[in-house]
């Protein structure tokens, strides 16, 4: 399995727009971040986890040629709007793009795209079906059929919003939250890879701060950790320097890879 995160960083997107803080100004390629997304690769499949504004852009600096399919994690601005991009992995075949989402993710999606998902009246509307999904499921390939991975919905909180992380082999993706239920924790034993969220080091109200991120990554004991969704107070050499053996800062467009499951 190969993952690329496509983006690391916080709604905003760093630099963020009219600010000359540290972080903004930094001449580190890692302090840039746009909006949070990830490529995922495995056994013939490619799976994109969220498009944000921001997707395009990753798409083309990471090369992607080919999406089968794609995991929304929740329905927020920064996590959905760049849907529509999906638009030219449409050209090549007939076979839809499934989106797959927790229910209440599904209807924003539904009542924010309808020329997609309900009366078609865009010329060259993008050729996608939305999919409701609670328990693991399978996605194909849209060109072969007999490539297929299984999916494991991780259900977690982001405030008062639930909405799914999602596990694939011993890799999970878990952004935007600030609780994992206990269940939850139970389905992430034997992880080599975790990607969680890590907001900044002040205490928000849906999103873990870096030392929270740091306690529950010690509770998964994924073999490495890798932060996301971080804001413009979090300086990528400082912050990733002081943290524990195993977790790291994580920054755009890095590939992680990851071992097949046993």
């Amino acid at each position: 399995m190969r993952v690329t995160l496509l983006g690391t960083g916080t709604s905003t997107g760093i630099p963020v727009i009219g600010c000359t803080c540290r972080v903004c100004t930094s001449t580190d390629s890692r302090d840039r971040r746009l909006r949070c997304s990830a490529f995922v690769e495995v056994d013939g499949v490619n799976l994109v986890i969220d498009t944000g504004p921001d997707f395009r852009q990753q798409a083309l600096a990471n090369n992607i040629g080919r999406v089968d399919a794609v995991l929304f994690t929740h329905h927020h601005f920064d996590h959905v709007v760049g849907l529509d991009d999906l638009r030219p992995f449409c050209f090549d075949t007939n076979e839809p793009i499934s989106c797959y989402a927790r229910e209440n993710t599904v209807a924003v999606l539904d009542r924010m795209f309808p020329y997609i998902f309900r009366d078609g009246s865009y010329p060259g509307v993008p050729n996608l079906e939305l999919r409701t999904v609670s328990e693991p499921f399978f996605v194909h390939s849209r060109y072969d059929p007999e490539h297929v991975v299984e999916v494991v919905p991780i259900p977690v909180d982001h405030g008062d919003l639930p909405m799914f992380g999602y596990r694939i082999g011993n890799f999970a993706y878990l952004t935007d939250t600030n609780h994992v239920p206990d269940d939850s924790l139970n389905r992430l034993g034997g992880l080599d890879v975790l990607v969680l969220d890590a907001l900044r080091d002040r205490p928000h109200p849906t999103h873990y701060t870096i030392d929270e991120a740091v306690e529950v990554a010690a509770r998964i004991g994924a073999a490495e950790t890798w932060l996301v969704h971080m804001t413009h107070s979090v300086l990528h050499e400082e912050t990733d320097a002081r943290l524990p053996e195993g977790v790291h800062l994580a920054y755009d467009s890095l590939v992680l890879d990851v071992a097949p499951s046993s």
